[in-house]
């Protein structure tokens, strides 16, 4: 058995972004464990139903933040819109009316809410195959001329 893996080529990896509730608010209804899946561009987050991110705690303004993710999905800018609170990206980086580059792996913390950017690469084409060196060799040999 040999193993082969595909050749990477450039624009093969579908990036998914993903924005994870690390310490939330059931009572809220914005437990642990909630996922928002990002698109590139514009990623509003506020209480307000309209925002892509919606937490519904007290502690977040109606629209709080913007998380703009590049087109490519690898550059990710934080942007406070005037909250009261601000964002603050752990451990101790506070954004008022202002914008910080983050990267994937940060933790954000809006209001009371503590969440996690994560890019996940999902390249199918680096996905291993496995190949029978046998059936190659059997199939070469029944191709080959003067084979019967």
């Amino acid at each position: 058995m040999v193993l082969f893996r595909k050749k990477k080529e450039s624009g093969d990896i579908s990036r998914i972004i993903q924005l994870t509730i690390i310490e939330g608010n059931n009572d809220t209804g914005d437990p642990p464990g909630k996922v928002f899946n990002l698109q590139s561009g514009n990623n509003f987050i506020g209480r307000d139903p309209l925002c892509e991110i919606v937490l519904n705690s007290g502690t977040v303004s109606r629209r709080h933040a913007n998380l703009k993710v590049s087109y490519d999905k690898q550059k990710f800018l934080m942007i406070d819109l005037g909250s009261f609170n601000g964002v603050i990206i752990m451990p101790s980086t506070v954004i008022k009316k202002g914008k910080k580059s983050i990267n994937s792996g940060d933790e954000v913390q809006i209001g009371e809410i503590l969440l996690k950017l994560l890019a996940l690469d999902q390249d199918e084409q680096l996905q291993t195959m496995g190949v029978d060196v046998q059936d190659i060799l059997k199939q070469t040999k029944e191709k080959a001329p003067g084979s019967k």
